[in-house]
């Protein structure tokens, strides 16, 4: 007497898990999917997608290179790496140089960070009885006569 069969066994995750565990949601990895960003997910019979294993660690360096500011072309490009070497060298080549830009950005937030001090200072320098004229003056030179 043949045994009735049970369901099929799990294969992967569902769209929804998937997103639910990377804290995007699913209209995202549909959305990264359409882009080419991911591979297509396999779909089950009833139509829904589901990321075998090895998918879902691809999918998760695509949400996470996302994370970190990746474009999604850079995204798609470091996906299309498929062999290791090839993958460490262009990822490290990422990385690197987002290092660099994240660096710039920080010494033009760093200076406007130190304007926007010497202004205030500038503004507790004037009297405290000082007319609205003489703060906007002492705002505006930002502590140094001639400043623009």
């Amino acid at each position: 007497m043949a045994q009735p069969r049970g369901p099929e066994p799990r294969r992967g995750l569902l769209v929804g898990e998937l997103a639910a565990s990377l804290g995007v949601t699913p209209k995202t990895l549909r959305h990264y999917e359409k882009l080419g960003v991911l591979p297509a997910a396999e779909r089950g019979d009833n139509g829904y997608r589901r990321y075998p294993l090895d998918a879902a660690q691809r999918v998760r360096l695509a949400v996470k290179l996302r994370a970190l500011g990746f474009p999604l072309p850079a995204v798609r490009a470091l996906l299309a790496v498929a062999d290791g070497p090839g993958m460490r060298a262009r990822l490290a080549s990422e990385l690197d140089q987002k290092i660099q830009e994240t660096a710039l950005q920080i010494a033009v937030l760093q200076g406007r960070r130190d304007e926007l001090e010497a202004r205030l200072m500038a503004v507790f320098d004037a009297p405290p009885a000082a007319s609205a004229a003489v703060v906007c003056d002492a705002f505006l030179g930002g502590g140094q006569r001639g400043s623009p």
